[in-house]
């Protein structure tokens, strides 16, 4: 898997997502799901900070979850470890090196 093509791809369908559905998220990117810096996993994880206080995410990591799935093929799929959701209002750890897929201010 070419990965600059497959951020392109997530560029694009989070782009598209946060558009036609309405998604009130103000910012996605990857971080890479190192556990502590003894190893790289190979994988990442999907952070979202929404626009909207969110009491409980459930709802937008099932709604994510499914889309990923329904969009992407499996091997793609498999690189997430996990979603992380933050209220605009709280702290999100972003490091560098990180992979910004979305950004309301920067668009």
């Amino acid at each position: 898997m070419d990965k600059a093509v497959f951020i392109k791809e997530l560029k694009d369908l989070f782009g598209n997502v946060i558009k036609k559905e309405g998604k009130s998220y103000s910012k996605i990117w990857l971080s890479e799901a190192n556990y502590g810096g003894l190893y790289h996993s190979g994988g990442y994880i999907l952070n979202v900070k929404a626009r909207n206080h969110f009491d409980v995410y459930t709802r937008e990591i099932k709604y994510l979850s499914y889309m990923l799935h329904d969009k992407l093929d499996k091997e793609k799929t498999a690189i997430f470890h996990c979603i992380a959701f933050y209220n605009d209002d709280e702290p999100a750890p972003e490091e560098k090196g990180d992979i910004m897929l979305y950004n309301e201010e920067q668009k």
